[in-house]
């Protein structure tokens, strides 16, 4: 069984034409929605580049693999989907942004280097760049060989190109794949888009959400008449790969899977990135393509899948055993339809450190809960967030304290409780984390707060 497993970088689950945005330009990603399992409540747990990519490839939440900021190396001798898959019999493949060699003097200095082979993880085949957001002017290592080489033109464009070719290299062959493509939009810079897909959004009127502030309206209108110019590109993209899956009738024997490893707020709640435990940051799609699940195509499932979950997943829909090192929960009886949701699955949501934005706006680190119908957080200072998602969907109306809730309060607590406990979390304050890493000199951790973050809707 080939994977084929493609994620952008800063997607939120809300930006999908399939989802309703009527901003979105994505025909094709909405056409595969319609053949595919659509994971309704997939999340990033922790909503940032390097710990989600961390988990990805390790199935470990982010203070067992110890990337819980930006720019800390991932153990390059840790146990990776790509050295269990090669251990099967794949052959396997990673394909563009990579940002798990980290920056060890904590002020991005590796970003631009070359990636060791044994820092690439396992993976036979390798075209990456540690992290760059250039998209028109996009440098890439080839396994071995420590001299930078450039994307022709838009990186996304070119990354898919060479997926598809190693695709149709690979179809058919005595062995299975597992290919990874890591696209870097549509995170900003949000006017880098080819000019055709920016052409179609200047001056363009943008549908808002209604949890952006009126302050921050003009803004985010013109922020993400960028980001979507990015999606629309992203999705002529994906069509690169399913030309190649489909000239070479590898379809049936293949898993494929498009996701993003977080969201981004864009104006919602009046912030402006990602870090904080609102759906916009952690919510991503999650499209599950593979026509041997036969009747679930077009289907949706509330699970709420995070990036440790991968890994066990992927390797449960092929029937492969799943390391012992992997924390994360195999959901492919669900998939499957051999086990159904009961409705009170929840997803860990862990900022161990408080970093950039959560800095810059005086918020500090959190645990917290997303289940099917509840967001329930905890900071330092005690409960922070409930939400009822179901009758409040755009989060406007935090629920703590409310007498009329303190019963799912509770139990939300009691629960998160658990969850920590079996993890062995003990949610200590984020500097203490720094201190026995070695990690107080990072950039990203030493940021100033600049304007506290107040709740809009209060």
């Amino acid at each position: 069984m080939n994977i084929i497993f493609v994620f952008a970088d800063e997607w939120r689950a809300q930006a999908t034409g399939y989802n309703g945005d009527r901003n979105c330009e994505t025909p094709v990603l909405d056409e595969l929605a319609d053949n595919s399992i659509n994971i309704t409540h997939a999340v990033s747990g922790c909503p940032v580049c390097c710990p989600y990519r961390a988990s990805l490839m390790t199935g470990q939440y982010p203070l067992t693999h110890g990337v819980y900021i930006n720019d800390v190396e991932l153990n390059p001798d840790c146990v990776s989907i790509a050295r269990v898959f090669g251990g099967h019999g794949y052959d396997t493949a990673y394909i563009g942004k990579w940002h798990l060699y980290g920056s060890p003097d904590g002020a991005y200095g590796r970003r631009s280097a070359f990636v060791p082979r044994r820092y690439q993880l396992g993976f036979d085949y390798w075209k990456g760049f540690e992290c760059t957001h250039d998209y028109n002017d996009s440098p890439y290592y080839f396994n071995d060989d420590p001299e930078p080489r450039k994307w022709q033109g838009y990186d996304a464009f070119a990354q898919s190109y060479d997926a598809a070719r190693y695709i149709r290299e690979h179809a058919g062959g005595d062995r299975p794949f597992l290919l990874m493509l890591s696209w870097g939009p549509p995170h900003f810079p949000l006017n880098t888009a080819p000019e055709k897909y920016r052409r179609r959004y200047e001056n363009r009127g943008i549908e808002l959400r209604p949890n952006v502030p009126p302050g921050q309206r003009e803004q985010a209108t013109q922020d993400l008449r960028g980001y979507y110019s990015h999606i629309a590109a992203l999705d002529d993209c994906l069509a690169i790969l399913l030309a190649a899956i489909d000239d070479t009738d590898i379809s049936d024997d293949t898993i494929l899977v498009v996701t993003s490893d977080h969201g981004d707020m864009r104006g919602s709640q009046g912030l402006l990135t990602k870090f904080v435990p609102w759906d916009e940051s952690i919510r991503v799609p999650f499209l599950l393509h593979w026509p041997q699940l036969r009747g679930m195509a077009g289907g949706r499932l509330a699970l709420p899948i995070d990036a440790p979950d991968i890994m066990p997943t992927l390797l449960g829909l092929c029937r492969l055993p799943i390391p012992g090192t992997v924390e994360g929960r195999d959901w492919s009886p669900f998939l499957r339809g051999q086990t159904r949701p009961i409705g009170d699955e929840a997803a860990l949501l862990t900022m161990p450190v408080a970093f950039m934005e959560l800095r810059s706006r005086g918020l500090q680190g959190y645990r917290g809960l997303r289940t099917i119908d509840y967001t329930y957080v905890r900071n330092h200072d005690g409960p922070w967030m409930l939400y009822n998602n179901r009758n409040d969907p755009y989060q406007t109306n935090n629920l703590i304290g409310d007498p009329q809730c303190a019963e799912i309060q509770k139990k939300l607590d009691h629960l998160l409780s658990k969850r920590l406990a079996e993890r062995g979390d003990e949610f200590l304050d984020g500097r203490r984390y720094l201190e026995r890493d070695g990690l107080t000199h990072y950039r990203e951790v030493n940021v100033p707060c600049r304007k506290p973050w107040g709740d809009p809707w209060k």
